[in-house]
């Protein structure tokens, strides 16, 4: 850092120098040249681009390249290695969280960028949730701010997807959204304790505004705490071993949220169940509290239009999804299959027959917008996921496609390189060593997270 916009000759800087400047990490640079991400249609460049705005001190500047790094991470595609590069935009991405009462706006950018990042980069990932995790089971047990708690959430749901090594870390993320859902009975005290020191002048309006917020955040949560579910792989064994009481409180927890009065709350629930239902795992639930279930089910598809356009808009998808879930709880009936198709020219489509595939399905679709084609067709953590079919008959005109965009890459990848002198302020090597064996690199994962 410090470089101000001068531009160093090639080369000037060695590893150990960026090594030792890089704990003294600040936002003290102000860019000479505006910050027009439409001028660049390589998204690696526009990578770099962002990678120096992000490392200015104006607030606006930071914001817009945040978002513009965004849109590049939704359409790079999925690399195998974690690069320098990448090791940069994930210290950054920590620094803007951390200043998230300066600027909200960009600390919910920089959730979302860090979670695009580890869906693209599979091969680093683990290294990405270790360093963090903490901030974000910070953020997700003590923030205020919905919009803020809700990109937080899905940051950790989507991490622990791509990086989770074994079901502990899992269930580690899983408790912490699940506590979000159904505060400990301390946090909830506190809370209660905190709302009643506040002025009582508040108007009705500014409590429903309230009451919405916190809907929109639970509805969160429990998606998010569903897609983390089916990640979770429970053996017969391991079922047993379990505490049964634990799950079957989980159930009925749920089931409560049924009566919620917001229906994308109850559609998160319904979800939820049917997928505790697939993974067997009301198998402790009481059977009067599985009728119940079923009778709720059934009433909820039967449902009538609510107040408000929103309510209105989410009934069709509502009775759809209830009818469903009744079908599944009263005869095992599977949700009806959806298919997704993955290639403009219809090569490629993805079909999923199950609950617990239709909840990854969803969540990775609202969470990777207009890149979820993209990872379905190139990134190996979504082929592990999702079964992609494809017809053959198109295979040879994929293969000359691809040839021509070898050689389209190969010249691309010149013009990178002499972008990357220009623009690595950190003085990073770009084609560096492996992260296990490279000491700046751990401390690029350190900083912004500690």
């Amino acid at each position: 850092m410090g470089h101000k916009g001068k531009e160093g000759p090639k080369g000037s800087c060695s590893n150990e120098k960026a090594s030792a400047g890089l704990p003294a990490l600040q936002l003290t640079t102000t860019t000479t040249t505006p910050f027009n991400p439409k001028e660049v249609a390589d998204p690696f460049e526009l990578l770099d681009m962002c990678v120096a705005a992000l490392q200015d001190k104006r607030g606006p500047t930071r914001e817009h390249a945040m978002a513009a790094l965004c849109g590049a991470l939704e359409a790079l595609p999925p690399l195998d290695e974690l690069d320098s590069r990448c090791l940069t935009i994930f210290a950054l991405c920590g620094v803007s969280i951390k200043k998230a009462a300066i600027n909200p706006k960009e600390a919910r950018l920089a959730y979302r960028a860090v979670g695009l990042l580890a869906l693209t980069l599979r091969a680093g990932a683990p290294g990405l949730l270790a360093h963090a995790f903490p901030l974000l089971f910070k953020t997700v047990q003590a923030h205020d701010d919905a919009p803020t708690l809700v990109a937080a959430l899905d940051c950790l749901a989507a991490v622990t997807f791509a990086a989770a090594l074994d079901a502990e870390e899992a269930e580690r993320s899983l408790k912490a959204v699940w506590a979000v859902v159904f505060p400990p009975v301390s946090r909830s005290s506190n809370s209660n304790s905190k709302a009643s020191s506040r002025p009582t002048n508040t108007t009705s309006s500014s409590s429903s505004s309230q009451s919405q917020a916190q809907a929109v955040v639970v509805a969160a949560a429990v998606s998010a705490w569903t897609f983390l579910l089916t990640t979770v792989t429970l053996t017969d064994a391991q079922r047993k071993a379990a505490d049964r009481a634990a799950w079957a409180a989980t159930i009925a927890s749920l089931a409560r949220l049924l009566d919620a009065d917001d229906r994308a709350v109850r559609m998160a629930a319904g979800e939820a169940l049917a997928v505790c239902a697939e993974l067997n795992l009301t198998q402790h639930t009481p059977r009067k509290d599985m009728d119940a279930l079923r009778a709720r089910a059934s009433d909820l598809a039967a449902e009538a239009g609510g107040k408000g356009v929103a309510e209105k808009k989410l009934l069709p998808g509502h009775r759809d999804l209830f009818k469903q879930v009744a079908a599944f709880l009263d005869r095992g009936e599977r949700p009806a299959a959806r298919t997704v198709r993955v290639a403009k020219d219809g090569r490629g489509a993805v079909r999923v027959a199950t609950w617990s595939k239709l909840a990854q399905l969803n969540f990775l679709r609202r969470f990777l917008a207009g890149g979820f084609l993209k990872h379905v067709q190139g990134n190996a953590l979504f082929k592990e996921a999702f079964c992609v079919g494809a017809d053959e008959g198109k295979m040879l005109s994929v293969a000359k496609r691809k040839q021509n965009a070898k050689a389209k890459q190969k010249e691309l990848t010149v013009n990178r390189d002499m972008v990357w002198e220009r623009k690595n302020v950190l003085c990073l090597p770009q084609d560096a060593a492996p992260v296990e064996n490279r000491k700046p690199a751990e401390k690029l994962l350190q900083i912004g997270w500690h």
